[in-house]
C-alpha cells in the first residue's frame, strides 16, 4: 500500500478509504517529491500519487471540466431526445455527441492519463514542456467544435477540429515516449498505446469529414468514412482505454493483485483484431469483414466481462463501494450493448430511434458510468495527496471515504440506470413524454454525481 524508494525508505504513505489518516509522519521526502523520483515500484492505491513530476493543476482541470460536461450533457438530454430520435446527423444532435465524446469522456480520459500514465510504468512523463498548453487548447477546440455543430459552421467545426488535433497530437506523443522509455510494459501499457494510436485516427477522420461538409470531396464515401470514426472512436480509443485502466485500477482499489494477465493479453488481441477488421469492412463497404470483426469483437467484450468477474471475486476488500457498482453496472451495459449493436449494423435496421438506444447505452451506460466512478476514487486521492497528506501526524485528517457524499452516490447511481434503462426502452418504442422522463431522471444522475465531485473542493 505504500512506495518504496530506491534506499528501502518509505515514502509517504496515502491511506486506502479505509484506513487510518492518524498514522505518523515518516521520515521521507513529501508524496509529490518522491513521485518524481526514477524507480519507485508502486503498489496499491498509494501509487496514485506519482504524477512524473507534473503538478496537480495538470490533470485537475480535465477531470474536473470532463464531469462539468457530463452535467451538460444531461442537461440537455430531456431537450434533444426529441431531436435525437428523429435524425442523429441533426446539428443540434452532432453537437450534444461531440459534448460526450470530446467533453465528457476524452476530456477525463486524457486527464486521467497524465495522472495514472507513471503509476502503470513506473516512470516519469516525458516531452512535457508543453503540457501545461494542452488544455487550453483542448477544451478551446472542443468549445468551437461544439458550437460549430451547433449552428452547422463547417469553417468553426474544422478550426475548432484543427485545435483538438493539435493538442492530441501533443498528447499522444507524450504517451508514448513515455511508454518508449519506461523500463517495464504491463498490460495495461499496451492498452494504453493502442488507443493513442486510435484516438490520432479517431480525430484525423472527424476533421476529414468536416472538411467534407465544406467541400464535398467526399461524395459517396462519406457513408463509409463515418462508421469508420464512430467504430475507432467508440470501440477503439474509449473502449480500449478503459479496459486496459481496468486492468490496473479495478485491482488497485479493490486490492486484488493475485490477479494475472494471462486473459487480458487475449482480450487485447481479439479486441483490436476485431476492430481493425470492422474498421476495414466499413471504409471499404465489404459487410461480411464488417460481421466477423463484429463476431470477435463481440468474444473480446465477453471474455473481458469474464476477466472483470474474476479480479472481483479475487479482491481482498471485499464490500462492494459505489465505484466498483459503477464499473459493475458498465459492463453489464457493455456486454448487452456490443452483440445488438453488431446485430443492428450487420442487418442494416439502423433507425434513428435505435441508433439513438444504442448510443445512449455506449455513452451513459458503459463509456460515462466507468469515468464516474473512477473520479470518485481519483479526484478525491490528488485532492487528499496534494491537502491533507503532508499534516498526517500533524493534527486531524478526513478520510478520503468521507469526502465523497455517500448518498448523493448512491442516489446517483440510481438515477442513472434507471433513467436510462427506460430511456433505451423508450426510444425504439416512440414514446416521446416517457422518454423524455426518463432522461430528465438520467441527466438529474449525471448531475448530481457531478456535484458530489465538485463538493471534494469545496471540503
Amino acid at each position: 500500500m505504500a512506495m518504496q524508494q530506491q534506499d528501502g525508505r518509505p515514502a509517504a504513505p496515502a491511506p486506502s478509504n479505509g484506513g487510518s489518516p492518524h498514522a505518523p509522519p515518516p521520515a521521507a521526502p513529501a508524496p509529490m517529491r518522491a513521485a518524481a523520483t526514477p524507480g519507485i515500484t508502486v503498489s496499491g492505491l498509494g501509487g496514485m500519487g506519482t504524477r512524473g513530476g507534473v503538478p496537480l493543476s495538470v490533470p485537475l482541470p480535465f477531470l474536473l471540466t470532463g464531469i462539468g460536461a457530463a452535467a451538460l450533457f444531461g442537461l440537455a438530454l430531456p431537450w434533444l431526445a426529441a431531436d435525437a430520435t428523429a435524425g442523429p446527423l441533426a446539428p443540434h444532435v452532432l453537437a450534444l455527441v461531440h459534448v460526450a465524446t470530446l467533453g465528457w469522456l476524452t476530456m477525463i480520459i486524457l486527464g486521467a492519463s497524465l495522472q495514472l500514465a507513471p503509476v502503470v510504468l513506473v516512470a516519469p512523463l516525458r516531452a512535457t514542456r508543453l503540457v501545461r498548453w494542452e488544455y487550453p487548447v483542448f477544451v478551446t477546440g472542443v468549445a468551437i467544435l461544439v458550437s460549430g455543430f451547433w449552428i452547422m459552421q463547417p469553417l468553426a467545426i474544422a478550426a475548432g477540429g484543427t485545435l483538438v488535433l493539435v493538442a492530441i497530437g501533443h498528447h499522444v506523443a507524450v504517451l508514448w515516449m513515455t511508454i518508449a522509455s519506461a523500463r517495464q510494459r504491463p498490460l495495461t501499457a499496451r492498452y494504453l498505446a493502442a488507443a493513442a494510436g486510435y484516438l490520432c485516427a479517431v480525430v484525423a477522420l472527424g476533421l476529414t469529414a468536416a472538411l467534407d461538409l465544406r467541400l464535398g470531396f467526399l461524395g459517396t464515401g462519406l457513408g463509409r468514412v463515418l462508421p469508420a470514426h464512430i467504430a475507432l472512436g467508440v470501440a477503439g480509443w474509449l473502449t480500449c482505454t478503459l479496459m486496459g485502466v481496468s486492468y490496473t485500477l479495478v485491482r488497485m482499489f479493490a486490492l486484488a493483485h493475485s490477479h494475472d494477465d494471462r486473459l487480458g493479453r487475449w482480450v487485447f488481441a481479439l479486441l483490436n483484431g476485431g476492430l481493425l477488421t470492422m474498421a476495414a469492412g466499413f471504409v471499404m463497404g465489404i459487410g461480411a469483414l464488417v460481421a466477423a470483426g463484429g463476431a470477435v469483437f463481440c468474444g473480446a467484450v465477453w471474455l473481458f466481462a469474464y476477466d472483470y468477474r474474476r479480479m472481483l471475486r479475487a479482491r481482498r476488500r471485499k464490500p462492494l463501494d459505489v465505484t466498483q457498482r459503477h464499473g459493475i453496472a458498465a459492463v453489464a451495459w457493455l456486454v448487452i450493448l456490443t452483440p445488438v449493436g453488431v446485430a443492428v449494423v450487420v442487418s442494416g435496421q439502423t433507425t434513428p430511434p435505435l441508433l439513438f438506444a444504442l448510443g445512449l447505452a455506449a455513452f451513459v451506460g458503459w463509456l460515462g458510468q466507468s469515468t464516474v466512478g473512477y473520479l470518485y476514487k481519483i479526484v478525491p486521492f490528488l485532492l487528499w495527496q496534494e491537502r491533507y497528506a503532508p499534516l498526517v501526524g500533524r493534527r486531524q485528517v478526513p478520510l478520503m471515504r468521507d469526502m465523497i457524499h455517500s448518498r448523493w452516490a448512491e442516489a446517483s447511481w440510481w438515477l442513472i440506470n434507471v433513467g436510462l434503462l427506460c430511456a433505451v426502452l423508450c426510444a425504439p418504442a416512440g414514446w416521446l413524454w416517457p422518454l423524455r422522463l426518463a432522461c430528465a431522471a438520467l441527466g438529474a444522475g449525471l448531475a448530481l454525481a457531478a456535484a458530489n465531485v465538485f463538493a471534494v473542493l469545496r471540503r
